[in-house]
């Protein structure tokens, strides 16, 4: 679970351009702290994770999803930049994402 929730962690702060030291900044903790949560060495309290969500703005749930857990790095943080791609999204965009996925699961699906 900590190496789990580590790699979403750095899938998400890689996909919005942040170094270790700024989240760590933006966090109000040490540039350590990330490193460790990021290589799965420590796992962070609620409180340190529901900082890093707000940072990287993903709600919490983000980090627990175990189905993904099987998922290699590449596809995890692949996922990554989707979700926060589609969470930016207005409701026409989400329709032609939508359109844009059928045409492509129905040509090469």
């Amino acid at each position: 679970m900590k190496q789990n929730i580590g790699l979403r962690v750095k899938a998400a702060r890689q996909q919005k351009g942040l170094t270790q030291a700024q989240l760590a900044e933006a966090i109000d903790k040490a540039f350590e702290t990330i490193s460790n949560i990021e290589r799965g060495k420590t796992a962070p309290n609620f409180s340190t994770l529901y900082d890093i969500a707000n940072v990287l703005g993903l709600p919490m749930r983000e980090f627990f999803d175990v189905d993904d857990a099987e998922l290699s790095d590449a596809r995890q943080r692949l996922l990554m930049q989707l979700n926060t791609m589609i969470s930016q999204m207005d409701d026409r965009q989400l329709h032609l994402l939508l359109k844009l996925g059928q045409v492509l699961q129905e040509e090469y699906g």
